[in-house]
């Protein structure tokens, strides 16, 4: 089953929410009438902490904003376009 919801309800029965999507419902939350976020259970080994990547930190150097530029440029140039047969 598929639910939606105001953000107001879904405030004041958030508790009652979680259990409908621990039980495998989906529900969506809407704001003004649009929907704007699903709510949506966990899938099995579903990484739940985010990842840390402090560790590669100091690894790179600095690149300006030049070198970003010349490099998305010769990304650019490095592309080939053809026609596409049908």
């Amino acid at each position: 089953m598929v639910m939606t919801v105001n953000m107001h309800e879904a405030k004041t029965q958030f508790s009652k929410l979680a259990k409908l999507v621990e039980s495998g419902e989906q529900v969506f939350v809407a704001r003004n009438g649009k929907v704007i976020m699903k709510m949506v259970p966990l899938q099995p080994g579903e990484r739940t902490e985010p990842r840390d990547f402090s560790v590669i930190r100091g690894t790179m150097g600095y690149i300006s904003d030049e070198e970003w530029d010349r490099l998305d440029q010769e990304f650019l140039d490095s592309i080939e376009y053809g026609e596409f047969d049908e």
